[in-house]
């Protein structure tokens, strides 16, 4: 339940961005969360056969999260047409790191990784802040479009860049 928890509530932060903020359509933000809530389900039944690997060498949660980041690509080039063919301007790095952080961050907690987990809810806070500040203060709707979607893009990036940044210095040998 709690990855299922968390995953959620990471995707929830970029599905409001995009389904109200941007598209103010609510009902897009119910139905991206009940197919992520299926998708995510499927995905920890699957993460339940690798815990245990994960655990012993956590380096490769990084393939971990390359490989859920690309299936969310698939996700979106196929059956949501966000494709670099079918929409140019999709920002297939933002989507990627989304998709990798919606399964990676439950995972984090699910793994008890401390100095990670400290991280990410601080990120949490700083991100979330900005995004409302942004959403409050900045009354130019062309200003406010282009903020809401690079807060996206590069909070999931800074965010997936920044989990495995502090992994990598959590399990770096002393110097």
């Amino acid at each position: 339940m709690q990855f299922l928890s968390i995953g959620l509530l990471t995707a929830a932060v970029g599905e409001w961005q995009f389904s109200v903020f941007l598209r103010n359509d609510p009902g897009n933000f119910i139905g991206s969360l009940a197919f992520n809530a299926l998708y995510l389900t499927l995905v920890y039944l699957f993460t339940r056969l690798l815990l245990n690997i994960l655990r012993k060498h956590p380096t490769l949660i990084m393939i971990y999260s390359a490989v859920f980041g690309l299936i969310g690509l698939r996700v979106k080039w196929f059956h949501i047409s966000n494709s670099p063919w079918g929409n140019p301007q999709a920002n297939q790095a933002g989507m990627f790191a989304y998709w990798a952080c919606m399964v990676v961050i439950p995972l984090i907690f699910l793994l008890e990784m401390r100095l990670v987990k400290s991280f990410i809810t601080r990120y949490a806070l700083v991100y979330l802040s900005l995004v409302w500040l942004g959403q409050l203060l900045i009354v130019s709707p062309s200003l406010r479009f282009v903020f809401r979607i690079y807060t996206f893009i590069l909070g999931f990036l800074g965010l997936i860049v920044g989990v495995f940044w502090v992994g990598a210095k959590r399990s770096a040998p002393p110097s």
